[in-house]
């Protein structure tokens, strides 16, 4: 009979019933009669049937039959040594396994980054212009700059190389042992034989047996109680029968005899024939016959969808590429400025003067190009990819102890912005794993299913133990060592284990007389023993079932005090009561009752297959309220996500009913919210207009579903989006949980969230789920519970499967995200402050004030230790009260932006004081330079009669007073004055020492970074910028190690550090650049007391600005992958998206 609910498959997908699955070259069969397609529609149906589609195809085509003789196979003997017919028909079911990536390959995409290769070209060239243009005797020193920037790119590189092959090594140890076992038997040649599953072929007979992981799509030939978990391929939370196609077409005849109308909700009560790949056998054993393999099976089309390598921007790569490219242009025009400036200066001055000198002038001319370099050199942020690397490789590392086993970096910065997220219920959210929670016998009885120990005493009295032992005890089936069984069965057990029961003595101490064993079909499970009741022997009915049957034979209950109650028509409506209300806490109900036997009755009449006896005159002894309860902390993790601003969203295939409880029971839904929608998937597909292509509008188009196959068949490259977008605005902000979902539901989810600009996180254990985890921004996969493919498509897998460890994400991304602006607010002020120095001195005095040497240490060498300080901040659960940062919005805030400029002016102030005016007051101190002085002078002196001190270019070497007056200044290390007459220069070229005025500018500098280092560590305006660094020893270890290795620098660096080479600065100078630095205390403690609008005020469009141009590649190295090199092969394409909705469908 054909249901009244076929509509359940859409025109669409009636339509989808009969069209070819596979777009192929008309093959050559051979021996064979079945096409690949044909074989295909039998799982096609199977994954989205409403009744028995996939039964009626089989039927219709000649069943068995037609497929043993159409495959040229046999049920006994199997199939004889046509392999290689039959690979070229059917295909394989290997699987390319990708080696792993080499160190050195990970080098190399690590150096794909963009930043890295301008920092290594950098390096060749300051290298090669040093060099070339240093003076003989200074030749030997000319390539430390170029080298220092070289060791630095060596340095971020392997950084990030060795934290992707560390990830990627504990990876593949997780994933070996699921390998080891994939042994299956199979009949070949009339030989039962043992083989990797990989080597089955399509007409291969495969034995069947408890607890294997079917290898390909089959079809059962033999079929003794099978039962299947299909969750991980279809979503669908119970175990599914199965059964040959005879057994299947009883079925159906039977319930078609009685009448049964089907609706979608009874789509499994017809059991199905047919066994998908990647499901688990839970019990039974059998033969089915091997169908489809490899890409074309139901698993191989997911890990087909799976090796698709692109990969979107991250949010924050989004946003540091957007930074990234105005600081680029910042110092392009910069650079480009101060050379014109620079050449007007250069001409004015020839034109004036009337003369040319070639090697002197041409030279000039080199240096301006190379001040313009210099310039946008210190544009940019060469800390910043290391900084990002270390903050990301250090989260890895620490989340590795919260039990996230992180496989992509970028997934811990993405979920710091996550506002949305899908879980799952089952292992997830609750334990996966049945438990005793709530027995009522007259009143509520609660279990701690938690606590390790039980007591029986403060349940039950002692006169009722025994009875009450029995009727769980003996009335069972299921052992928990090994664990076989039911799985309500098993957490009754567990419960009495805790108390301390041994249910097999129980068992051993009565004598069964007879066992009516558990079906879908009579709801009830009995047994009758002979037992002892005060003494005597006694013949006794156990009896348990569903509760809403057996409570229609009740007539009793014996109560927990050892009382007996005679039931009336009340009393039975309260207990029909009480069922009601536990059904609508999500419990799976048992009801557990008893009947003494006089011993005249008769233990055989049956009607249908319910016994006489087991309707009759039974006495109540529970409701065991039994359920897959919420792991702990569930509650709390909600509820904290909910604080964090973050959706949580449920996605099940319970009912509507059973899913609303247990949302309700975590918090998802709160009690009384009448806004909460709970939605199934069927009816969310239909509303949205389920997933189609952007291009073509439909839901199957021949657009490339990669950009390389785009580009190697000229073709459109497909992009998923809604066929309702606006229908989905409306309804998605209300709906809490999707019950009944399939894969392709959750999917459609997803998309339609990220196409509202939401960032969003996704969690799954199943094969089916893996579109889903890889098209969100961070995929969650399930260490324990979770498939092989689920592992592989996710960016994180959770260890422990808890929902909990994903609000330690949450923090852990909004840490990186925080940690990553500090650094900006440190890197930018630095980066402003030393262009428009560079600018200005180059201008003024063409000259660079604080060398590229000392700037590669202060952008550089200190940034990567202020990155790590920063990047250690231990995250507080005070971030979880912040919003979630939106993709639009802007990685520099108005805040940052006020201290930015702030302490830019600030620090520019101070050094253009310093530059032009410290001669006039920093005072300066004799050593063992000034005898240098005096001996090279007596030099000249003898060398040159003429020479006269006080008239040559020499005078004032050190003091910019007369030598040796009774108050001593500095003297002025600029090379040239304002009006370009000469000053330092020729005294330098005559000593080679650099003047203490620059090496004091230079370590004024370098304070003032690392006090506003301190200041970046509060964003929001703290005024306490020192509350908490106790807790974060690396920080305070961090700043000591700066100022030692500044202190070692300015002391001991002499010439390769530009820095004064008699012991750097006195102690007073040292005193006088520490004040300086503290003053930038001051001065953040002042900007905080200014509202950011009067400094920037805000535009109408400020953080809306979004990026659809090829990424700078800032980020690149951290994801390894050259996602530019992608990207522009299809530049004028909308971002791609996975078809994994047409993969999963078929």
């Amino acid at each position: 009979m054909q249901s009244p609910n076929k509509s359940a498959l859409s025109h669409r997908d009636q339509a989808d019933d009969v069209r070819p699955l596979a777009v192929q070259e008309q093959l050559d069969l051979g021996p064979f009669k079945i096409t690949p397609q044909q074989l295909q529609q039998i799982f096609h149906l199977n994954t989205r049937r409403s009744t028995c589609e996939e039964l009626d195809y089989l039927v219709q085509q000649g069943g068995i039959d037609w497929l043993i003789d159409g495959l040229h196979t046999s049920i006994k003997d199997g199939i004889n040594d046509d392999h290689d017919q039959r690979i070229q028909v059917y295909g394989h079911n290997k699987r390319i396994v990708r080696p792993p990536q080499t160190y050195c390959e990970l080098l190399w995409n690590a150096l794909e980054d963009f930043t890295m290769r301008v920092l290594l070209i950098a390096s060749i060239a300051s290298i090669v212009i040093e060099v070339a243009t240093a003076d003989n005797e200074h030749r030997h020193l000319a390539w430390i700059e170029g080298f220092a920037i070289f060791v630095a790119v060596l340095v971020c590189t392997n950084v990030a190389a060795m934290n992707d092959y560390s990830k990627e090594k504990q990876f593949r140890k997780l994933n070996a042992a699921s390998e080891k076992s994939k042994i299956v038997a199979v009949i070949r040649n009339k030989q039962l034989i043992q083989i990797h599953e990989e080597q089955v072929l399509v007409g291969d007979i495969c034995k069947l047996i408890e607890g294997m992981e079917i290898p390909a799509d089959g079809v059962l030939l033999e079929a003794s109680d099978v039962k299947v978990d299909e969750s991980s391929m279809t979503g669908e939370t119970h175990s599914i029968t199965k059964g040959t196609i005879n057994q299947c077409q009883m079925q159906k005849q039977e319930l078609q005899a009685e009448g049964v109308q089907l609706g979608e909700q009874d789509r499994f009560k017809i059991p199905s024939p047919a066994l998908l790949s990647g499901t688990r056998v839970l019990e039974g054993e059998g033969l089915f016959l091997i169908c489809v393999v490899g890409d074309l099976s139901c698993l191989g089309q997911i890990k087909a969808s799976l090796e698709q390598e692109e990969e979107e921007e991250t949010p924050l790569q989004v946003k540091l590429t957007m930074i990234a490219e105005d600081i680029g242009k910042f110092g392009l025009i910069s650079a480009v400025l101060i050379f014109f400036v620079l050449m007007i200066r250069f001409a004015i001055e020839r034109g004036i003067a009337n003369e040319w000198d070639h090697s002197k002038h041409w030279m000039e001319i080199l240096n301006f190009i190379i001040l313009s370099i210099v310039v946008l050199t210190v544009a940019i942020p060469e800390g910043l990819p290391l900084s990002v690397t270390i903050s990301l490789a250090y989260s890895v590392q620490k989340m590795m102890d919260d039990k996230n086993l992180v496989r992509k970096m970028y997934a811990c910065e993405t979920m710091g912005g996550a506002d949305s997220i899908c879980s799952d219920k089952t292992g997830t959210l609750t334990m996966n794993k049945m438990v005793l929670t709530k027995i009522w016998n007259k009143q509520f009885y609660e279990i701690d299913y938690l606590a390790k120990e039980q007591n029986l005493s403060q349940l039950i009295s002692k006169s009722m133990e025994n009875l009450f032992l029995e009727a769980l005890c003996c009335n069972s089936s299921a052992e928990l060592i090994p664990e076989s069984g039911s799985k309500t069965e098993i957490a009754i057990l567990e419960y009495l284990q805790k108390a301390r029961i041994d249910y097999r003595k129980k068992r051993e101490s009565v004598n069964f007389i007879k066992k009516n064993p558990f079906s879908s079909a009579r709801k009830r499970m009995s047994v009758i023993v002979d037992t002892k009741h005060n003494g005597l022997p006694v013949k006794r009915l156990y009896i348990k079932g569903a509760s809403e049957i057996i409570v229609q034979s009740l007539t009793h209950m014996h109560t927990y005090d050892d009382q007996k109650i005679k039931l009336g028509v009340k009393e039975i409506q309260e207990i029909e009561r009480i069922i009601s209300q536990m059904a609508k806490q999500s419990l799976r109900i048992i009801c557990v009752a008893y009947l003494d036997l006089r011993g005249d009755e008769d233990l055989q009449k049956i009607n249908g297959k319910v016994y006489d006896i087991e309707t009759q005159d039974l006495t109540f002894l529970g409701l065991f309220g039994i359920m897959d309860n919420l792991r702990e902390g569930v509650k709390d993790a909600v509820t904290k996500c909910k604080q964090a601003g973050i959706k949580v969203r449920m996605v099940t295939g319970d009912n509507s009913e059973t899913a609303r409880a247990i949302a309700m029971n975590c918090g998802i839904i709160e009690q009384g919210d009448s806004q909460a929608i709970v939605i199934e998937g069927a009816e969310f597909m239909k509303e949205v207009g389920g997933v189609v292509c952007k291009n073509c509008t439909t839901e199957l188009c021949k657009c490339a579903k990669s950009s390389n196959e785009a580009e190697k068949n000229g073709t459109s490259l497909r992009v998923d989006t809604l066929g309702n977008m606006s229908r989905f605005k409306q309804i998605y902000p209300q709906i809490a949980v999707m019950a009944r979902s399939r894969p392709t539901d959750k999917y459609a989810m997803i998309i339609g969230l990220k196409e509202c600009e939401h960032i969003v996180a996704v969690t799954g254990d199943g094969t089916n789920d893996a579109p889903a985890l890889k098209k969100a921004d961070v995929g969650f996969a399930m260490g324990k519970a979770g498939t092989q493919v689920a592992k592989d498509a996710s960016a994180i897998i959770l260890m422990e499967d808890n929902f909990s460890d994903i609000v330690k994400a949450v923090m852990w991304g909004r840490n990186i995200f925080q940690s990553i602006r500090k650094f900006l607010q440190f890197q930018l002020t630095v980066n402003v402050v030393a262009v428009g120095f560079t600018l200005i001195s180059s201008a003024l005095l063409k000259q660079d004030v604080l060398k590229p040497i000392q700037m590669l240490w202060v952008n550089l060498i200190m940034d990567s230790f202020a990155s790590l300080a920063l990047a250690t901040e231990p995250p507080s659960e005070i971030l979880l009260k912040d919003r979630p940062y939106s993709r639009s919005e802007s990685i520099v805030t108005y805040k940052m932006i006020k201290h930015i400029i702030g302490q830019a002016i600030y620090q520019l102030t101070v050094i253009l004081i310093l530059v032009f005016l410290a001669q006039e007051f920093i005072p300066e101190y004799a050593d063992d330079y000034d005898d240098v002085i005096r001996d090279r002078i007596q030099e000249k002196m003898e060398e040159d009669s003429d020479f006269v001190f006080e008239q040559s270019s020499l005078y004032h070497p050190k003091y910019n007073t007369d030598y040796y007056p009774e108050s001593l200044r500095l003297r002025s290390g600029r090379f040239l004055t304002v009006t370009s007459e000469n000053d330092f220069e020729d005294i330098f070229n005559e000593f080679r020492v650099p003047s203490r005025h620059y090496t004091f500018i230079f370590n004024a500098f370098v304070f003032m970074q690392v006090f506003n280092f301190i200041n970046s560590r509060k964003l929001n305006d703290e005024i306490n910028v020192f509350s908490n660094i106790c807790n974060n020893l690396m920080f305070v270890l961090i700043v000591f190690f700066i100022i030692i290795l500044q202190i070692i620098l300015v002391t001991f660096g002499s010439l390769a550090f530009s820095c004064y080479s008699y012991y750097g600065l006195t102690i007073q100078q040292w005193v006088i650049s520490l004040i300086i630095g503290l003053v930038g205390l001051v001065v953040s403690f002042i900007l905080k007391l200014i509202p950011e609008q009067h400094i920037c005020p805000k535009t109408q469009h400020a953080g809306s600005r979004t990026l659809d141009k090829k990424p700078s590649g800032i980020l690149e190295l951290r994801r390894g992958s050259s996602l530019r090199k992608k990207q522009s092969m299809h530049v004028d394409q909308p971002p791609v998206q996975d078809n994994h909705i047409q993969l999963i469908e078929k």
